[in-house]
């Protein structure tokens, strides 16, 4: 078990020391069940905490929304909803992670130890100290990354930007804030890195939390006094530089946080990059091994990126502002559940399944008992999410396609439920279970390919990229099917994707690791779509519930709070025979 020191006149709260303190008496344990237990328990409260901090964080942002459309016209809401979160994402993603899943598939977990010595030059590579130097040195290296890929971004945001989108009042002013705010958060990498390979996930929920509050503070308190000043064009004063001030205080926010954390709590200088020595007492910086996945999981992140953010790229180039402005209020009610819920759940999954599954495979002797039930918790784990998935998926597709119209009215008024946006939102809908199909698959592929896995899988990525650019120009700009056109693109993207996960799962799973009979089979069950896909009386079900509704929202509708509350009484009361 790899080991750090931390300050010791502090006291530790009992849920740290559940969590982050391991003991030290016996020697490394990641193979029995007390250690799957652990992890497992550990990613189950950071899951939970993570989704606290995603409902807060979003039912916040999403509160803040309603009240700034109000004030915002859609190019402004446009430029800084879809292009400068675009290029704070860019930055973020091309930065740092590739890094991060590498680093989160490290062998051991950094704990307590006092006898640690700081002093030292150099770390032997093959000691447990060594272990987490490698990944100490290689979480610091998405800063000067960050520092090239910053200037390049905020530079072609500048110069490439159209006359409409650089007319616009403090437009180079934001996009200079935007840059410094993705720098500010890579700064802190380092202690992200720490912080999650010790499962101190309070830590993150309270710093993104209070910097969330925060910004959604200063965004409404500049949109509110810019509406005051409004200009000869009935523009907000402030428009975009409010969204841009907001972001780089959640940065310092998130600075403070995480330094004040670490430097109170914990010996800072063993969080310092420090030389490696192998057996040869030849020094070196980097594991050559981890900095080689660092690598390819970064190749994988430019490809991800356009396919994560190519919905953003594509209606930035073939659309104006103010349609920008339009797809980003969808967007902002479609992704609510998926940032909420499908964000952490990933993030925690791929934690999960690399930490439970590290040794599995590592030898080729006969797989001992604690490797195998590892790798079955792995997959019910697997199998619980996915199904969890389908369901909830079911649950937007029958009911809530047939409600968008009533929710925008009652929101933001007849302006925006008059439009196209309730039948975008309804097409979203049906997207909503596709991305957290994907999501779920994809973090256990992050979390225990291989690099020859990785590397084949980055020629399937521009194949996927290709595909998805692809289908966007003949949906959006052949077809003119516009947003809806967008959603497709993307809907069809993700399902390729999902295809190539489940097929690597299930060669995962099934290769030949010497199961008993019983075992194999039980494996082929987990794995098989009857076992994924809902019963029929279920299907049978949410069908019949889509049924009614839509005969609701056809001849019953939302024109009037009347209207309204029958429509929504006879939702309520299907959702009841649903359950």
């Amino acid at each position: 078990m790899s080991t750090i020191k931390r300050k010791t006149n502090v006291k530790l709260s009992s849920q740290e020391d559940e969590n982050e303190n391991i003991s030290t008496k016996g020697s490394y344990q990641s193979e029995s069940s007390n250690n799957v237990s652990r992890i497992l328990s550990s990613s189950v409260s950071g899951a939970s905490s993570l989704v606290v901090l995603q409902l807060i964080s979003r039912l916040a942002t999403f509160g803040l929304h309603q009240i700034v459309l109000r004030y915002t016209d859609p190019a402004t809401f446009g430029i800084a909803s879809v292009q400068l979160e675009l290029l704070l994402a860019t930055i973020l993603f091309l930065s740092r992670e590739g890094f991060r899943c590498a680093l989160m598939r490290g062998d051991d977990t950094i704990v307590v130890d006092n006898n640690n010595n700081s002093k030292e030059k150099t770390v032997l590579a093959d000691s447990s100290k060594g272990s987490v130097q490698k990944i100490t040195n290689l979480s610091y290296v998405p800063i000067p990354v960050g520092i090239i890929t910053t200037f390049l971004a905020c530079a072609f945001y500048v110069r490439y930007a159209t006359e409409e989108t650089f007319n616009t009042p403090y437009y180079v002013t934001s996009v200079v804030l935007y840059g410094l705010s993705a720098f500010g958060e890579l700064i802190i990498e380092p202690l992200y890195i720490t912080s999650m390979n010790n499962f101190i996930f309070k830590l993150r929920v309270s710093c993104e939390g209070i910097g969330v509050i925060v910004r959604c503070i200063i965004t409404l308190a500049l949109t509110l006094l810019g509406a005051q000043g409004n200009d000869k064009k009935n523009q907000n004063a402030f428009g975009i530089l409010a969204f841009a001030v907001a972001q780089f205080a959640f940065t310092l926010i998130m600075m403070t946080g995480y330094i004040g954390y670490f430097v109170s709590k914990w010996d800072i200088s063993l969080l310092m990059p420090r030389k490696l020595r192998d057996k040869n007492n030849k020094e070196f910086w980097f594991d050559s091994h981890l900095f080689g996945l660092a690598k390819t999981f970064t190749k994988q992140s430019l490809l991800k990126h356009i396919l994560t953010e190519g919905d953003k790229m594509l209606i930035a180039w073939l659309s104006s502002t103010a349609d920008q402005g339009i797809y980003a209020f969808v967007v902002n009610y479609g992704s609510l559940i998926c940032r909420i819920l499908f964000q952490p759940l990933e993030e925690t999954g791929r934690t999960l399944f690399s930490k439970l599954l590290t040794n599995v495979d590592k030898n080729d002797e006969k797989m001992p008992n604690s490797q195998k039930k590892a790798l079955f918790t792995s997959l019910k784990v697997l199998t619980t999410l996915i199904k969890f998935h389908i369901l909830l998926g079911l649950l937007f597709i029958c009911f809530a396609t047939n409600y968008t119209g009533t929710l925008i009215d009652l929101l933001v008024g007849s302006v925006w439920s008059q439009s196209l946006a309730p039948l975008v939102l309804s097409a979203y809908c049906l997207y909503v279970p596709i991305m957290g199909v994907n999501g779920i698959t994809e973090a256990f592929v992050a979390a225990v390919a291989t690099e020859e896995t990785l590397s084949i899988l980055n020629y399937w990525l521009i194949a996927f990229s290709a595909g998805f650019v692809g289908s966007g120009l003949i949906f959006m700009k052949i077809l003119k099917a516009g947003a809806f056109g967008l959603i497709a693109a993307n809907a069809f993207n993700l399902s390729t994707r999902i295809i190539w996960s489940l097929n690597f799962i299930q060669k995962y799973f099934l290769k030949n690791r010497n199961y008993s009979k019983s075992e194999a089979q039980e494996l082929q069950r987990m794995l098989s779509l009857s076992n994924l896909m809902p019963r029929l009386l279920v299907l049978i079900s949410f069908f019949m519930a889509w049924i009614v509704t839509f005969w609701s929202n056809e001849h019953i509708g939302w024109a009037t709070m009347g209207a309204k509350i029958k429509h929504i009484g006879i939702g309520g009361f299907c959702a009841i025979i649903v359950a």
